[in-house]
């Protein structure tokens, strides 16, 4: 008997040691990670942008990504070339894990919500993280906006988050953060002032604000009270509009391409990925910094 207790102590010894260099293995990995696509604007010169599409997909679905979120103008003109709203649908099916989408200044309200999700504004869970998905666009106007009933609706899924210890990441079209040349100068403009005095308000729960729309290739700034606010490259085209010294961060990179995000608990790292090359050195962003 008294062998046969030594034998099972060793035995659970060795599970809880396997357990624990298990742990210790897993403690360095992200706890998700998952890609940003924006700005695919189907239609627009020909097919090209829909086959660059389809290899963007085949990437992610090679890739760890868990999921995929798009960050508008899926469609080029999308009022003149709504028949391009089902293809772009199809192809982005042809993902092995979820995806989300919201619309992008190139996308009608009533478009998206009839071909691609009854919803421009929604949010989605996964593994300690919120994705807040709203949609800031304006119709015929590069600036964006957004309503003292969003603002409202992103502040309760914020509070939500928080109560529930999740981490949020808000995900819009157009950028929060002020910017003039040599930005595009395009930022939410009506209720944006709300909108980043709630982002620093709630910066304990948000993490950071993903935006598309510039076509600059990566940029960003850290500076709305510790929340990181970044627009990603475009999947179809991007330009160097020479903002070495402008506020901020921006990469030398311009390729068409889109994003992979590692989330961790004090961290995120953001990974340029162009199509069809190697990903860039992570640019990696502390909480809080």
């Amino acid at each position: 008997m008294r062998v046969w207790c030594k034998q099972i102590a060793a035995l659970v010894g060795l599970i809880v040691l396997g357990l624990y260099a298990a742990h210790a293995e897993e403690a360095g990995k992200p706890l998700l990670t998952f890609a940003l696509v924006s700005d695919t604007h189907l239609g627009k010169g020909g097919d090209g942008p829909a086959k660059g599409m389809m290899q963007v997909v085949e990437e992610i679905n090679a890739s760890n990504a868990e999921l995929t979120i798009f960050l508008g103008d899926l469609v080029d003109s999308g009022a003149k070339h709504e028949p391009l709203y089902p293809e772009w649908l199809k192809i982005a099916n042809g993902l092995k894990k979820p995806f989300y989408a919201i619309p992008g200044n190139h996308d009608p309200a009533d478009l998206f919500k009839k071909h691609i999700c009854p919803e421009t504004d929604r949010a989605v869970d996964a593994k300690g993280f919120r994705f807040v998905l709203f949609n800031d666009t304006v119709a015929g106007s590069h600036d964006g906006a957004v309503t003292a009933e969003q603002l409202a609706w992103v502040a309760g899924q914020v509070d939500d988050a928080a109560a529930k210890k999740l981490k949020v990441f808000l995900c819009a079209h157009i950028a929060a953060h002020p910017n003039k040349h040599p930005d595009v100068g395009w930022w939410v403009k009506s209720g944006g002032e709300e909108l980043r005095k709630l982002m620093e308000a709630k910066r304990d729960t948000v993490v950071a604000f993903f935006a598309g729309h510039f076509h600059c290739g990566m940029r960003g700034w850290s500076d709305a009270g510790g929340v990181h606010e970044l627009v990603l490259p475009s999947a179809l085209w991007n330009g160097d509009r020479k903002l070495e010294g402008a506020p901020g961060f921006a990469l030398k990179e311009f390729r068409k391409g889109y994003a992979m995000v590692d989330a961790y608990a004090d961290r995120i790292a953001v990974r340029y990925k162009p199509i069809g090359a190697e990903a860039a050195e992570p640019l990696v962003l502390k909480r809080g910094e």
